[in-house]
């Protein structure tokens, strides 16, 4: 059971209900426990289960209904009337859980103030147990959800949720394409005018209605958008509602990338969409997550393809800039580029480093205390920005140097787990040392985007910053810093600065 007894497996499961164990390892624990459930060890699962049964009931009872009971109460009307009322297409994949796609259907006819604008379609395999009862509940839709605009079934072969997708779209009649799962409740009331108003507005402006959307539930932070809307003109543009080259990962990273690069991404404030996922310990492990085998090791492919994959994405972007005549250079409307420095709290490898950290400056102190010739062996003293940065190269041309390979095997170690650092064409890291009291470019040579750095030894009084903003420095902390303008950085008085640092992968922002 993911190299666990079932009972310590399910002692480690059950500590995922706090939000602090719910590392990497745990994803595949439960699959582990879901993939070799047999008689002796069936147990674990039931028990689990049982205990996030009691949590969704907690959750609804104590936060979701009376959410929405409010959200009803307060709601005012949907003010000036828009010039068009669109339509709102729900694409939605599903199996083995018609009453789940029940409870969907629920939460969108009791929030929806216009629902017979919402069609909600269900994509459904031909060889789904419960199929039966997925052809009872679309034919029943009309007397159980008679506000809805539709209750659309299309049924076919196995192909995966992102294909699944995309058939729904071709099917679809809406204005507006609305990612969907059946572990979605729509909460607050007024949601679809809401975002009816949202793309009303934004017309005025986008004339060409090339737009993605999404709302901000408020669950998943600042960055954390979830389920892309887009518009018919936007899928007609691409010819496709999502990629299919992912296993499950990575599909709505692509949209809501391309759309960021177009300068079309678009929050719709005040409206909670739950989206009870198992990761959040919101549902049950059930045989469905257990079909997608959602280990780690898929997550973490689909995380590197998604990165080789740039070009691609800048290709679509190209296509979307092409029918809405929108500037090319990525540039703001208002010509603002860049920053000092940039937040990188959205990365998901910041806490890989942090966790690391000590055990690597452990390692570094070693090899800086044991050898000091090994700067001129892998690059040398940098003489690209004419600055008092010395460096050694530990990655170039897809492979480690000999430096990370024989004296620093635990930092190369740490960051051969992060993709985004290895993978990238002409992608380079370096270890940079600048003295005490210098001052110097943060900019890796030779690589004029936004550099990662990694901040491994950092005296006290160190600053970096462009302008009159100035971020004191930590060690072990990560920053990103802009090409433009070009942030510098001041070295303390009372010894060397060491950092860590490579490209940073264009199509991942913090």
């Amino acid at each position: 059971m993911s190299d666990l007894r079932p009972a310590r497996a399910l002692g480690r499961l059950l500590l995922g209900h706090f939000r602090r164990h719910r590392d990497r390892g745990l994803q595949d624990v439960a699959t582990g426990a879901l993939r070799q459930a047999s008689d002796r060890t069936s147990w674990v699962v039931a028990i689990l289960n049982l205990t996030l049964r009691v949590r969704r009931w907690l959750h609804h009872v104590c936060y979701l209904a009376p959410r929405r009971a409010a959200t009803r109460l307060r709601y005012h009307g949907p003010g000036p009337e828009p010039a068009v009322h669109r339509t709102m297409s729900l694409l939605c994949p599903t199996r083995s859980r018609p009453d789940q796609a029940a409870l969907l259907l629920r939460s969108l006819s009791g929030t929806a103030v216009a629902p017979q604008r919402v069609e909600v379609l269900f994509y459904v395999d031909a060889d789904d147990p419960d199929l039966a009862v997925y052809r009872e509940l679309a034919g029943e839709a009309p007397r159980r959800f008679p506000r809805l605009g539709g209750c659309v079934l299309v049924v076919g072969e196995p192909i995966g949720v992102p294909a699944a997708w995309n058939v729904l779209a071709a099917t679809a009649s809406g204005d507006l394409l609305m990612m969907a799962n059946d572990d979605q409740r729509y909460v607050d009331y007024g949601w679809d005018v809401a975002l009816d108003a949202r793309v009303g507005e934004l017309v005025q402006g986008c004339p060409d209605e090339v737009l993605c959307l999404y709302f901000d539930g408020g669950q998943y932070g600042e960055r954390g958008r979830d389920f892309p809307i887009v518009t018919r003109a936007w899928y007609d543009a691409l010819g496709y509602f999502v990629p299919e080259i992912f296993s499950q990962w990575e599909v709505e990273t692509w949209v809501f990338d391309i759309a960021e690069r177009m300068e079309r991404l678009i929050c719709v404030p005040g409206v909670f969409v739950e989206h009870l996922h198992y990761h959040d310990y919101k549902a049950p492990f059930d045989a469905t997550y257990q079909r997608h085998s959602m280990t780690r090791e898929k997550s973490f492919a689909d995380h590197a393809l998604f990165l080789r994959t740039l070009p691609q994405r800048l290709a679509e972007v190209t296509k979307l800039r092409a029918m809405a005549g929108t500037r090319a250079d990525g540039a703001s409307a208002d010509g603002a580029r860049g920053g000092a420095p940039l937040d990188s709290a959205g990365l998901w490898f910041v806490d890989h480093l942090a966790d690391s950290y000590g055990r690597v400056a452990e390692e570094l102190d070693r090899w800086l205390t044991a050898s000091d010739a090994s700067w001129d062996a892998d690059g040398g003293p940098s003489t690209a920005t004419g600055t008092d940065w010395r460096r050694t190269v530990l990655f170039r041309d897809g492979a480690w140097t000999a430096v990370a390979e024989s004296d620093l095997p635990l930092l190369r170690d740490v960051l051969a787990a992060i993709p985004e650092a290895t993978l990238p064409p002409d992608t380079l890291i370096d270890l940079a040392v600048l003295n005490a009291g210098g001052a110097a470019p943060v900019a890796l040579p030779g690589h004029p985007g936004t550099t990662v750095v990694w901040a491994l030894r950092v005296p006290s009084g160190t600053e970096a910053g462009a302008g009159d903003t100035r971020v004191v420095w930590s060690p072990g902390q990560c920053l990103l810093f802009p090409a433009a303008p070009p942030v510098v950085v001041r070295c303390g008085g009372d010894g060397e600065l060491v950092v860590l640092r490579w490209p940073s992968v264009d199509g991942v922002r913090p």
